[in-house]
């Protein structure tokens, strides 16, 4: 068991490096090692932006559905769903710089903020989120930790204090009244982050994004997400422990109920533009059931496989790790299919004559081709795969939120007295 957790360490702490070497390189060049392009602004970078906010709001969902609504089955899990909704936001802040190509002027959003733009306040409300889930996880381990105290490399056990039972028993109650207050200013956050995240998309001017539904997707997938998220976290802390059944069923349960709910919605929109036969609303549901076909149906077969696993095999650890998997998947493959319909259907675009349409042609922004063989400057259509850059740097990203994960399930009280069913 120890080897297989030194080379998860060692193969995660590679990818990791690999990522950073990516990111130093692509600073070096510019954006131009990546595939996205003036036609294509937005790709692999800010999907995972979106899939990471929502399994962060998921985690604080968690957490906060405890005292919120007495779901007792899930106070085990208590602490890694908010060590999960911290490492989670963090990522997603972190994911938006390798998108901004010059990252050295990160700070002008903090000295000249527009907030005519959205992107500044989904800044502040992940700033608040990030406290927020910090602020959890400190009343949560606060107790164990003044028992117990952690344990630093090279530094051995800090924080440790000589706690007798009543005074440590004090101290739990007294967490418990804090976990009280701060549940119902953590819920609204949760869902206020992924819904400001929807409204940077939704008020763009591509037709994939419109219409009032775009929010709720993105809470119900928070929801599918964030559970399995914190099932995977909590397996890999606390294990699958007798007296635990009942809380992992109960995530798993949440996560599929989730899927359904977005599901539903996501063809909701899709009959409503089918119903109109014409017109931009339609041209974009063409995209996705022709150039994006095989992205669309991963997304609904692993979110439907995750659906089927959780309610058929929830009381199993195998099918808690699967459905968990499948579900991911299927959101990741959900986040990715954002971006291509909303590029590839450009919105300037003016009716000829009946059934032609002209587009206006966008500058890529490079010199293709040669001499010999030059090729257009101006696109209609741009087929974006990430590039070899934009995957390392992605996965290097990933590695380094898994390894921070590690780390702090190591160093904190994460599976203390307080996860010990009853």
């Amino acid at each position: 068991m120890k080897k297989s957790y030194n080379l998860l360490v060692i193969v995660l702490a590679i990818i990791a490096l690999v990522g950073i070497a990516a990111w130093i390189y692509q600073i070096q060049r510019g954006l131009i090692v990546t595939n996205m392009r003036n036609p294509f602004s937005w790709g692999l970078y800010i999907s995972m932006w979106a899939f990471y906010v929502g399994t962060a709001a998921g985690g604080l969902v968690v957490s906060s559905a405890i005292y919120l609504f007495k779901a007792e089955k899930l106070k085990p899990f208590a602490k890694v769903a908010s060590l999960t909704a911290f490492i989670f936001v963090i990522a997603a802040m972190v994911m938006i710089l390798p998108d901004l190509g010059r990252v050295d002027r990160f700070y002008h959003i903090l000295l000249y903020p527009q907030f005519g733009s959205l992107l500044p306040w989904d800044f502040i409300v992940l700033a608040i989120y990030a406290f927020l889930s910090a602020t959890y996880i400190l009343v949560l381990t606060r107790a164990d930790i003044m028992k117990n105290g952690i344990k630093l490399p090279l530094f051995g056990k800090i924080l440790q204090r000589d706690l007798s039972e009543e005074e440590y028993g004090k101290i739990v109650k007294k967490s418990e009244r804090q976990a009280r207050i701060l549940a119902p200013l953590a819920l609204p956050f949760a869902i206020l982050i992924h819904t400001v995240t929807a409204w940077v998309l939704a008020t763009q001017a591509r037709p994939w994004w419109h219409g009032g539904l775009l929010a709720p997707t993105f809470i119900a997938a928070a929801l599918s997400t964030g559970p399995a998220v914190v099932i995977l976290g909590s397996l890999f802390v606390m294990g699958y422990r007798k007296g635990f059944e009942g809380g992992y069923s109960l995530l798993a349960k949440i996560s599929a109920v989730s899927t359904i709910g977005l599901l539903f919605m996501y063809y909701n929109d899709f009959v409503v533009r089918a119903w109109w036969g014409e017109g931009t609303e339609v041209d974009v549901l063409k995209l996705v059931f022709s150039d994006y076909i095989a992205t669309h149906g991963m997304e609904v077969l692993f979110m439907l496989l995750g659906v089927v696993t959780f309610v058929a095999y929830s009381t199993k650890k195998s099918g808690l790790v699967l459905g968990s998997i499948f579900m991911n998947v299927g959101v990741l493959a959900h986040r990715y299919l954002l971006m291509g319909p909303a590029y590839n259907l450009y919105p300037f675009r003016l009716p000829i004559v009946y059934g032609e349409v002209w587009e206006y042609p966008i500058a890529v922004g490079e010199v293709r081709g040669g001499a010999m063989n030059p090729q257009p400057t101006f696109a209609y259509y741009w087929d974006y795969f990430p590039s070899p850059v934009e995957i390392a740097i992605t996965a290097g990203i990933l590695a380094i939120v898994l390894l921070s994960f590690i780390a702090l399930s190591k160093l904190l009280p994460l599976g203390g007295s307080e996860s010990n069913p009853e």
